[in-house]
């Protein structure tokens, strides 16, 4: 079997070396891309070689670790909870400072739009719209019936919405830019 280990070259690099050939040349850029087994985080300023740092937190991984329900229950999102956390507390010192977080991520534009956000080329999605996002799953890991909410019911959807909110609280963004592929 080939080694598994994280490759943080991927997405998040290629998208952050796109913004800064492009009109957010110079400026302090963090780019996030969730994917199914690791979430990618590439932060820097400018034309320097950014830091790198790839997480074992996927939105496939982190669901089929942590819930065995759908929705997942109260007790599975505070153990993913902690799980995420434990990940994403240690990238904080590389983020840097005065950036803002981009993405191409296809399930967190989902989450914008789960979260009232018209579709657009690039959307900005606030900490605000995502807390809110949450507690709508939240409530149903408490036993609002499903009917009552039009969230993706896909465990991979919760396990993203837990990791962008993680994210972007520990590391301290307000909101972040999500930008279509190709989008530049």
């Amino acid at each position: 079997m080939p080694n598994s280990a994280p490759q943080p070259s991927d997405d998040a690099a290629a998208l952050y070396a796109t913004l800064q050939a492009g009109p957010l040349s110079g400026q302090a850029v963090t780019v996030v891309r969730i994917g199914g087994s690791h979430t990618n985080l590439a932060s820097g300023t400018g034309a320097q070689e950014p830091a790198l740092r790839s997480m074992n937190i996927g939105s496939r991984v982190t669901a089929a670790t942590c819930f065995s329900h759908t929705p997942p229950s109260a007790a599975e999102l505070e153990s993913a909870i902690e799980l995420v956390e434990e990940a994403v507390m240690p990238a904080r010192t590389m983020v840097a400072e005065g950036s803002t977080l981009y993405t191409a991520d296809a399930g967190i534009r989902q989450i914008a739009l789960a979260a009232g956000l018209e579709a657009q080329p690039e959307m900005q999605l606030s900490l605000g719209d995502v807390e809110q996002t949450f507690g709508r799953l939240a409530a149903l890991a408490l036993g609002r019936p499903a009917s009552q909410d039009d969230l993706p019911g896909d465990p991979a959807f919760a396990a993203t919405l837990l990791i962008l909110r993680e994210c972007m609280q520990h590391l301290g963004f307000d909101h972040i830019v999500i930008r279509s592929d190709g989008v530049v």
